[in-house]
């Protein structure tokens, strides 16, 4: 098995691995964002001089063009320039709109196709996007829960015949997409691009007057209302961090009682006792402090970026803790560990080292359990994180009481082998739900792909910045237990060492 060097070297190459393919473009060697805006920007040319010239088909088809290509690109412009990019998407939906008309008028689509002309080459030389606005009401940012609000006073609005209304309205939500659409375009590629065309369609119905308008809004609504709900975890991810950790800690502290026993030193257990109990005071201390300066060093605009980056530190730190059990998870290998670390203590004569030694041990379980749910808790509703919590409490509280007062002995082994998997299921969900965080905060980029597989119950999302660090992680993880087996294997073929008979 691999050393304890090794093993805190793999956790860094990990971290660093996860940062730079969850940070990396969306495209090999992707170019300059301006160039990228210059070489799309001549379908809109030629399409402004086909509308023009009469031939809406032409303009249309590539316009069509223009806008296949955006996808690629936008993650770029926006994070060059907000504004522009704003101006750019805000250009974009009124062409839209301009050729949904039945039947498309012309100057409608020459004014759009020339607006979305004049906002591309102001990105491109490096100038304020003509007419911008404020990026959204008030000057501030608005959340998923306020853009439904707002479609449902739309939909009010134009059910009272108030369009004009309705219809300033919708530019408010237009305006407020642009803050949330990295929610659902790293969810779900289809919602995105279906929202993002039904808003233009709105837009066009509402300025026509149209109560068809009602029935495309409440198709938005009804396709967002399910992102207002942001949990990543749930009860059963807060169940699993206080069992798992709340295990081991126990699973040290009757190993420690156990071997005091059997080498004649019951009399000291009451040391192992103390220290459990200043270990796990510690432990619940360093989680108020943990919180305490997270809450006061990060913005709470800033959530996202909260949940992203501590979420990849508890993916880091479950990587060597995963591995750790996985070494720890034969019965023999774990009574050595026990052993070595109580002579050590023992040896010393000194009744402060067993304390010692066991408040290190919940310690280190209480600190790393402090780390994961600072991780969770921006994205883990607060009732599902107390009957998580208060679920994991009763089950440890009986079987606290069947090891230590019953005597009932747990199999380590298979413990430890189903305790693993269950720390890379966590690490794995930490992983992606920590970049897709970093993806919503406009941090890390996102290439979303219609075919790759969602699912928020194992932290999987339709983005390649998400997907590869997770199969880079399964590879390791698939790696370290083939090397396991592979080495027990061989240990276990070898012949035992015997003497040769002496010459006669």
């Amino acid at each position: 098995m691999f050393g304890s060097a090794v093993k805190s070297r793999l956790a860094v190459l990990t971290l660093m691995l996860l940062t730079l393919v969850a940070l990396a473009p969306g495209h090999a060697l992707a170019a300059d964002p301006r160039s990228d805006v210059a070489t799309l920007n001549q379908h809109a040319q030629k399409a402004l001089t086909e509308a023009k010239a009469g031939d809406l088909a032409g303009a249309g088809t590539d316009y069509a063009a223009f806008d296949k290509g955006w996808g690629d690109i936008e993650d770029g412009v926006r994070d060059a320039s907000r504004d522009s990019y704003r101006a750019i998407e805000a250009a974009m939906r009124q062409a839209v709109a301009a050729f949904a008309k039945q039947p498309p008028g012309q100057s409608e689509v020459v004014a759009a196709l020339q607006t979305l002309v004049d906002q591309d080459q102001a990105f491109i030389s490096g100038a304020t996007p003509p007419g911008s606005s404020a990026p959204s009401p008030a000057g501030g940012t608005m959340t998923m829960a306020q853009l439904v609000t707002q479609l449902g006073l739309v939909h009010n609005q134009a059910a009272s015949g108030q369009y004009a209304e309705a219809a300033a309205t919708m530019k408010t939500v237009e305006d407020g997409w642009l803050d949330v659409e990295g929610q659902v375009k790293t969810r779900s590629v289809s919602d995105y691009t279906s929202t993002e065309n039904d808003m233009a369609l709105a837009s066009t119905l509402l300025s026509n007057g149209s109560p068809d308008a009602l029935t495309v809004v409440d198709h938005i609504s009804s396709r967002l209302e399910p992102y207002e709900a942001e949990t990543s975890y749930g009860i059963f991810d807060a169940f699993i961090i206080l069992l798992r950790e709340g295990m081991e800690a126990l699973l040290v502290v009757v190993a420690l009682l156990a071997f005091l026993k059997r080498s004649g030193n019951g009399s000291k257990q009451g040391w192992i006792w103390m220290g459990a109990g200043v270990g796990l005071a510690a432990s619940i201390g360093l989680a108020f402090i943990l919180q305490a300066v997270f809450s006061r060093a990060v913005n709470p605009n800033n959530r996202e970026l909260l949940e992203g980056v501590t979420g990849l530190v508890a993916a880091v730190m479950l990587v060597y803790v995963s591995y750790w059990m996985h070494s720890k998870s034969s019965a023999q290998a774990w009574t050595k560990y026990i052993a070595q670390r109580t002579t050590a203590a023992l040896a010393t004569g000194s009744l402060f080292g067993l304390a010692l030694l066991s408040f290190l041990a919940i310690f280190r379980e209480g600190a790393e359990t402090a780390l994961f749910y600072l991780g969770i808790a921006p994205a883990i509703k607060t009732s599902d994180l107390f009957i998580g919590l208060a679920a994991a409490v009763v089950v440890l509280g009986v079987i606290g009481f069947l090891m230590v007062v019953a005597g009932v002995r747990i199999p380590v082994t298979k413990f430890m082998a189903v305790a693993s998997i269950l720390v890379f299921f966590l690490c794995f969900k930490f992983v992606g739900a920590g970049i897709h965080s970093l993806q919503v905060s406009g941090i890390a980029p996102a290439t979303a792909e219609s075919y790759l597989p969602s699912s928020d119950f194992l932290g999987l999302f339709p983005t390649w910045q998400t997907v590869i660090p997770q199969l880079v992680l399964l590879a390791l993880a698939i790696t370290v237990v083939v090397h396991g087996r592979l080495s027990e294997r061989i240990t276990n073929q070898q012949p035992p060492l015997t003497t040769a008979p002496a010459a006669s």
